[in-house]
């Protein structure tokens, strides 16, 4: 799952610098290089846009590798974030 929610952003990355190396080799007098500083400023945006979300999903699944960690003894309960033994019930 990690590497999952990691491959989106460095690819989008990585896109930004091929751009820029293509850029620097297109003719002046080509087309696509009026063009090629809008992508980079789109994809750029992207990536910004889509940070809060990465970090939030990153959040995620850390919580479920702790929660995957967590081993409860008999008798024990958990509510609203407090652990509790069942005898005080």
């Amino acid at each position: 799952m990690k590497d999952f929610l990691n491959c989106p952003i460095p690819r989008l990355l990585e896109y930004e610098r091929n751009l820029r190396e293509i850029y620097d080799w297109t003719r002046r007098d080509h087309p696509d290089r009026d063009e090629i500083p809008e992508v980079i400023d789109i994809i750029r945006a992207l990536g910004r846009e889509t940070e809060p979300g990465v970090n939030s999903s990153k959040q995620k699944v850390q919580i479920w590798q702790y929660d995957s960690c967590l081993v409860f003894n008999p008798g024990e309960v958990v509510v609203r974030g407090h652990l509790y033994y069942e005898s005080l019930f």
